[in-house]
């Protein structure tokens, strides 16, 4: 158990952290005190104007939803959580979540900004109900579908999102906020997770051919790094003695 709490500290916090926000909500706060939090947590363009930082972090463990739902939320969150952390580690899964969550946030208000000023909306979605993990949650399962470390993650994640895709996309040709956002937070997933596969990519044959093949532009022959490259390789080629 310790050690599964070391490889995976990063999901495993974030569920923790959103099931102990919902037995809150759920348990200890009553109903105006919950819609409270809810009116507060939400990422609309009043609480962005004056509160930027603490509606972004609260806002993803935040959820409207009774009990059920919220179980339902943490189960899809770990299949699409902890096969990214197992991909590319704690940190880089972090950088990706909160990335997309961010970027779903501001791009789909900052829109609804654009729209307001136009005329296109009413000054009622200043103010609009816009909680939950839900942008961290579809980055993280299309980020697993295509980047995912085996294949049984890859297919418990497209199964999880082709059953979600109906609530994810829901208004989107009208410029939802939520729709807006999902899409944005799952072209950021993917655009982050591509990056880091490819780097992993080059990585994972760079230092090989480098053995074999000698100094390049990447490591000069007469760079540090190259002769302490060389020398393990010729301590790997020598003879054990008997």
């Amino acid at each position: 158990m310790g050690g599964f709490l070391r490889r995976y500290p990063m999901p495993l916090a974030f569920l923790v952290l959103f099931a102990a926000t919902g037995f809150v909500q759920l348990a200890l706060l009553t109903g105006p005190a919950r819609e409270s939090l809810i009116a507060w947590a939400s990422t609309n363009l009043d609480n962005l104007s004056w509160n930027p930082v603490g509606t972004l972090v609260t806002s993803a463990f935040v959820a409207e939803g009774e009990s059920a739902a919220q179980v339902v939320q943490l189960g899809v969150m770990a299949l699409g959580l902890f096969p990214l952390a197992r991909r590319f580690g704690n940190l880089r899964a972090v950088l990706i979540v909160v990335s997309a969550h961010v970027a779903g946030t501001l791009v789909s208000e900052g829109l609804t900004a654009v729209r307001l000023a136009f005329g296109s909306v009413s000054a009622s979605v200043r103010e609009i109900s816009d909680v939950g993990p839900s942008y961290v949650l579809a980055a993280a399962l299309l980020a697993t579908i295509l980047f995912g470390p085996g294949r049984v993650a890859r297919i418990l994640a497209a199964a999880s999102l082709a059953a979600l895709s109906p609530y994810l996309f829901e208004g989107l040709t009208s410029l939802d906020v939520a729709a807006v956002g999902h899409v944005v937070a799952m072209g950021t997933g993917v655009g982050l997770g591509g990056l880091m596969a490819l780097r992993d990519r080059r990585t994972r044959f760079a230092l090989p051919a480098l053995a074999q093949i000698g100094p390049g532009p990447a490591m000069s022959a007469t760079s540090a790094a190259y002769a302490r490259r060389r020398r393990a390789v010729r301590r790997e080629a020598l003879p054990v003695a008997a």
